[in-house]
């Protein structure tokens, strides 16, 4: 009896990673979605982007000094960022043991890009018409817990 009651608790636990690598890989897919829909409204003309123009990136930390270094970081990381999300969901979909690494080192780019790990929560929050600084900043940080406790939960009981 014991040993079937072992049998079920590490099935339930297979069960509830795989819901989460789901979860995490679904919401890695949307957000890859939000960051080209972002990039297609925001900036009209690809050449103007620094996406479209990686030069751009290499004057700004040339001649603009420190601003300018931390400007060109913050676009690169915003340019690496949709990649990372697209390699995160493919290792969440495939199972890979290294999902919950590499989603653990992206939240490093979620947190400089400002970005939610639960990218249904801007759209919640856009469609009841909140605005402000503390429901930004609740978002990200209620999203960003979520992530890291729900990747810690399953990293433990690996």
């Amino acid at each position: 009896m014991a040993a079937w009651a072992g049998e079920i608790s590490e099935y339930a636990l297979m069960i509830a990673k795989e819901k989460v690598f789901y979860f995490w890989g679904a919401m890695d897919l949307i957000g890859i979605v939000f960051y080209s829909i972002d990039a297609l409204r925001l900036l009209v003309k690809l050449w103007e982007s620094s996406a479209g123009n990686p030069a751009v990136i290499i004057f700004m930390m040339i001649a603009n000094g420190i601003n300018g270094i931390l400007t060109g970081v913050f676009y690169f990381v915003y340019i690496l960022t949709p990649l990372t999300l697209f390699v995160s969901a493919w290792l969440f979909f495939k199972k890979s043991r290294y999902a919950v690494r590499f989603a653990m080192a992206q939240e490093v780019f979620r947190v400089l890009t400002l970005q939610c790990s639960v990218t249904l929560f801007p759209m919640v929050v856009g469609a009841s018409g909140m605005t402000g600084a503390t429901v930004n900043i609740s978002k990200l940080l209620l999203s960003e817990i979520l992530k890291v406790g729900s990747l810690i939960y399953v990293r433990k009981k690996q």
